[in-house]
């Protein structure tokens, strides 16, 4: 319907105007009212925070909403509400005076909680230095940080680029796992003249290093509020920063650095050489880099990452004491810079404000690496920034001894789901974390749901992994709005087993039609198979009369159907012999299962069987399904678990 609708506009406007010149001025027009639509005006709070001090540095606090004055793009703003935040360990203090009454707006802005970005260089750093700014950042987390805090965990280096491990959150031990989870070698400092070659290569790499943080930092400019990074780095030798045949670096630099300002992004440099620069010549220590870095955002340049009780403590007292000035004004989504100006009405103060705003943009007009910082949001945090968190259910299931194709995650998107996102102009998205949140594989497919049919859609993607453990997402993402929903599990493949049984873990199924699937492959024909492998090569009963199971099963149930997949290595004729049991695990009681064999092939030494299991009454809760596997001659044992719930 929605087609016809388009058509018949594009008819009307073609009749309107044969002249192909205004038809296409009328096209666009229609585009821009297309635009607008997809983002109403809506009156919001803009939320700007504000340090005061006097003369010396030391923090004012005890202002009232009377004593500030507020302007936005030079006009003068009613400030209709106002929070102080105290936040000097042990004690945080907050006073919300009355906010004047206004028409409630659609959507309010979330309260501006600190925000820190801690920033490992790993590429300008050596090993002694990697091991101090780990315990420095983790000294900063566990002492400074308050509960309200937003912490995110990133690292630069030449082989993965700038990596987001842990994008803000409130769950301060995530970001302390991924700290300390942080295995790359250091790239070594940026050291002497060396030769052409080498020095020119140093260059590249830095100018690459730069454009990497100045996207970042534009990536961060929606973000409200201040947004502060404690970078971790040796910073650049003076050589290559005053090179006088080549002032790129300087002028990049400082390019970042002004980038860093617009955005609110106060830089905190620790140098991690800290007192052993002092055995290098001058020219080629990389402080005066790092000082110039703090100075032009905003920040402060710490001298030695050795000494992180005193610098934890001064960047704390530095944020520790803000306020809020909330005002009202009407979103705009034209990604335009508004200039504040904040003053306070007594003399003898200095005001330190975020120097202005961008208006969002609409999502397709974002850059490439604003899309992977949304995407990455989307498919890491419990709550994403960029809109409400919206899930699906997910299952990644290791399936093979073999290097290629061994694992498949497969999903079920709700139509429900669908609806939120938005039927048209869809990406989905399958993405392989490793423990240290770098994605070492992906696929995506561009899709448009309004085209499928009106039914629940089951996308699925196979991927070939190393040995490890694995964090598993599928996200689907509307390419217009970047509305998305994320699907999440986990995965680990073990190493090779050299003779024995090796179980999968078991997918529970029930009866059900054909369903729709969707492969999500990296080969440009959706009929090509992926790595040779389809969904039903591995789970052939999945192309029948049998449909996975997400949610669980009703209590009701008196039998449940497994699929699993096994293999045998080094076992010539094996005999198999398998149980199954249920598992409380609130009370550790174990309940043996009647267990029939429904269907069995082999392909490739691998197994692949559809089992009944008989199930006793069960109560609501969580449980787990254990399968034993036993080869009769050589004793050899195999066990997995899949936990699921009864309703």
């Amino acid at each position: 319907m929605k087609k016809i609708f388009c058509v018949l506009i594009l008819l009307m406007v073609f009749i309107a105007h044969p002249n192909l010149k205004e038809l296409n001025s009328s096209l666009l027009q229609e585009e821009k009212k297309q635009d607008a639509l997809q983002h109403e005006v809506t009156v919001i709070m803009k939320l700007v925070q504000v340090f005061v001090t006097d003369k010396k540095g030391n923090p004012i606090t005890d202002l009232t909403k009377e004593d500030f004055i507020l302007y936005d793009n030079g006009q003068l703003q009613t400030i209709t509400d106002f929070e102080k935040y105290l936040l000097k360990r042990p004690a945080k203090v907050e006073e919300k005076l009355e906010e004047t009454p206004l028409p409630l707006p659609q959507e309010t802005a979330s309260r501006l909680n600190r925000k820190f970005f801690l920033l490992l260089d790993i590429e300008r750093n050596d090993g002694l230095g990697m091991i101090k700014s780990k315990k420095a950042a983790l000294h900063f987390i566990k002492t400074q940080a308050l509960p309200t805090d937003e912490l995110a965990y990133l690292t630069y280096s030449p082989r993965n680029g700038l990596v987001v491990r842990e994008f803000l959150t409130t769950d301060h031990e995530k970001v302390k796992a991924a700290i300390e989870k942080t295995k790359e070698l250091p790239g070594g400092i940026d050291g002497g003249e060396g030769v052409v070659e080498e020095r020119e290569l140093l260059k590249r790499q830095i100018l690459l290093y730069f454009e990497e943080l100045r996207k970042f930092a534009k990536s961060l400019r929606y973000i409200p509020g201040y947004k502060n990074i404690i970078l971790f780095s040796a910073g650049i030798n003076r050589n290559l920063m005053y090179d006088s045949d080549d002032p790129s670096i300087r002028f990049e630099l400082e390019g970042l650095s002004k980038e860093l300002s617009s955005s609110s992004c106060p830089v905190y440099t620790v140098n991690t050489e800290g007192m052993r620069a002092l055995s290098k010549p001058q020219e080629e220590r990389g402080d005066h880099s790092l000082m110039r870095i703090s100075d032009l955002s905003g920040g402060k340049h710490f001298t030695d990452v050795a000494r992180y009780e005193q610098f934890s403590e001064e960047i704390q007292d530095v944020t520790g004491n803000y306020y809020v000035l909330g005002y009202y004004i009407n979103e705009q989504w034209d990604g335009k810079y508004h200039e504040i100006e904040v003053k306070v009405k007594q003399k003898g103060y200095e005001v330190h404000a975020q120097g202005g705003y961008y208006n969002p943009e609409p999502f397709k007009k974002f850059t490439k690496f604003e899309k992977k910082l949304h995407l990455l949001d989307l498919a890491l945090s419990e709550k994403p920034h960029s809109q409400e968190s919206i899930k699906f259910p997910l299952l990644a299931l290791p399936c093979s001894e073999d290097k290629d194709s061994n694992i498949v995650l497969i999903s079920k998107i709700p139509l429900e789901i669908i609806e939120k996102v938005g039927e048209e102009e869809n990406e989905i998205v399958a993405l392989v974390f490793d423990d240290e949140n770098i994605i070492v594989d992906s696929n995506e497919k561009k899709i448009d749901f309004s085209e499928m049919p009106r039914k629940n859609i089951y996308p699925y993607a196979i991927f070939s992994l190393p040995p490890g453990e694995y964090k598993c997402r599928m996200v689907i993402r509307n390419l217009m709005t970047g509305k998305g929903a994320v699907g999440s599990d986990s995965a680990a493949i073990p190493e090779p087993v050299k003779s024995g049984i090796r179980l999968y873990p078991p997918a529970l199924l029930v009866p059900g039609e054909k369903l729709f699937y969707q492969t999500i492959s990296k080969k440009k024909n959706p009929e090509e198979r992926e790595g040779g492998v389809s969904l039903f090569d591995l789970y052939p009963f999945l192309d029948g009369d049998y449909i996975p199971q997400f949610e669980g099963i009703e209590k009701e149930t008196s039998k449940v159907l497994v699929g699993l997949r096994y293999s045998t290595v080094g076992i010539q004729e094996p005999d198999i012999s398998l149980t199954a049991s249920l598992i409380d695990p609130e009370s550790g009681e174990k309940i043996q299962l009647s267990l029939i064999i429904l269907s069995s092939e082999s392909k490739d030494a691998t197994d692949i069987l559809l089992l009944e299991l008989q199930l006793p009454e069960l109560k609501t809760g969580e449980y787990a399904l254990e399968i034993i596997a036993e080869e009769a001659r050589t004793r050899s044992k195999s066990e997995v678990a899949r936990r699921f719930r009864v309703r």
